[in-house]
């Protein structure tokens, strides 16, 4: 629009099915006359017929009722209210779907945006056309802002001092790896590569480093809570967290938030150890710690699954139980320790063919590629990664958010080899863990890989 031809809040002008205690003004257009003032455009010697309103709070924005309402809703609400002077209709459709024209209403209530409106031929409010943030809605913008940038700088400085951290350390805790270091590094790293850290994963991954180069083993999960946040319950879900940011479990385990490493075995395996072997056909799903000395698996079948959750590892394993050609099976219970993967490349240079069968999810991605990765050659030649989400059975969970940084992080998985799995999860939107479809997700895979 030229600066000939502004437009302008005219008369308030009485419509239809205006909200209560909102106010409807014209929109005309103006120009500047030779004297500087402003005078509305006419046409024919008419004014334009007002097409247009913008729906305004009635009364002076009250700054308690205005933060009441921007604090309303999911994360990342606030943002993207405030993070655009402008919003077009079709957008704020998008995001909050419909809930868009109550939230818009409470919002011009509030004095944080005035929301254009098109005027039908029978003078009644019609279709929204877009917000714009108000006076008061853009001192909020500059607020959340500088709120933001504040906070961003903390947490860069946060993820810093925790590489340092890991960096420094003179000696490796027991059962831990280089590379399991790396893991935890790469995971800082991806924080602060973006826009906006998210902060509760930050403080747990900064924890933990902190804890390792300090030596620090905490008596459990809660306790590792109290520690850093004087609350046993805030982080209940740390290990979730964890494994979601692809961290190892030896690494989890070397802070205190689980016990001793396990591998599961299941079918035709036997375990050498110590000088005695041990046949575990038919002993179901048999929990022995990752890191006996000495410990050696044999595969006495063709084919081995390797499965992230006990339940579905036990599933699995009673599913082939009248099969004549039982598959081995392995579980490693999430990220795998450098233990755990020690055993499953062992295993898998064994099979004729190996089916890595994890939740459907970020986690489920970077837990495949790291086993993946860890198999020689020839055994990823045998491998398949299975998607237990192309299961009809599975249980849809709640959708990811628009704002959550897992869609950039899965789309970074798509170079990976995990690349269909990962694009799995962004066409469905949401995770999907095995518990419930891994019997039929496997045996879907291993048909089709076997043929009519």
């Amino acid at each position: 629009m030229t600066a000939a031809s502004q437009p302008h809040q005219g008369p308030v002008m009485h419509l239809v099915g205006t909200p209560i205690g909102l106010t409807a003004r014209t929109i005309q257009r103006t120009r500047p006359d030779s004297d500087g003032t402003r005078r509305i455009v006419l046409q024919g010697g008419k004014r334009l017929r007002d097409k247009h309103v913008d729906l305004m709070a009635s009364t002076a924005p009250d700054p308690a009722a205005l933060e009441a309402v921007l604090n309303e809703g999911r994360q990342g609400d606030r943002s993207f209210i405030l993070g655009a002077s402008t919003r077009t209709w079709s957008t704020v459709k998008a995001r909050f779907a419909d809930n868009a024209w109550p939230r818009a209403i409470d919002l011009v209530r509030a004095g944080a945006i005035t929301l254009r409106c098109e005027v039908t031929d029978d003078l009644a409010l019609g279709t929204p056309l877009r917000w714009h943030l108000t006076i008061a809605g853009r001192g909020q913008a500059r607020l959340h802002k500088e709120a933001r940038e504040a906070t961003r700088n903390r947490i860069t400085t946060t993820l810093q001092r925790a590489r340092d951290a890991i960096r420094d350390l003179d000696a490796l805790p027991d059962g831990i790896d280089p590379d399991d270091l790396q893991y935890l590094d790469d995971a800082l790293v991806r924080e602060l590569d973006r826009p906006v850290p998210a902060p509760k994963r930050t403080a747990i991954l900064a924890a933990v480093a902190r804890d390792l180069g300090a030596g620090i083993r905490h008596a459990s999960p809660r306790a590792f809570s109290l520690a850093h946040t004087r609350n046993t319950k805030t982080w209940d879900d740390a290990i979730s967290t964890l494994r979601e940011s692809g961290i190892p479990t030896a690494l989890v385990e070397a802070v205190g938030l689980r016990g001793h490493s396990r591998v599961g075995l299941g079918g035709p395996i036997t375990a050498l150890a110590r000088g005695h072997h041990s046949r575990l056909d038919d002993l179901g799903i048999v929990l022995l710690p990752a890191a006996i000395a000495g410990l050696r698996l044999e595969l006495r079948s063709r084919t081995l699954i390797v499965v992230e959750n006990l339940q579905a590892a036990e599933s699995l394993y009673d599913a082939f139980v009248p099969s004549s050609q039982r598959p081995g099976i392995i579980y490693h219970a999430g990220m795998p320790s450098h233990d755990i993967l020690k055993h499953i490349t062992g295993l898998a240079d064994q099979a004729a063919r190996v089916v890595i069968a994890p939740d459907a999810d970020l986690g489920g991605t970077r837990i495949a590629t790291a086993i993946w990765s860890s198999l020689t050659p020839s055994a990823q030649q045998s491998s398949m990664i299975c998607d237990v989400g192309l299961a009809p059975a599975h249980t849809p969970q709640e959708p990811w958010s628009p704002d959550s940084p897992v869609w950039a992080d899965l789309r970074t998985m798509l170079s990976s080899p995990a690349a269909p799995l990962a694009q799995g999860c962004l066409s469905r939107g949401y995770p999907v863990e095995q518990e419930g479809c891994v019997v039929e997700a496997v045996i879907a895979l291993l048909n089709a890989e076997l043929g009519p």
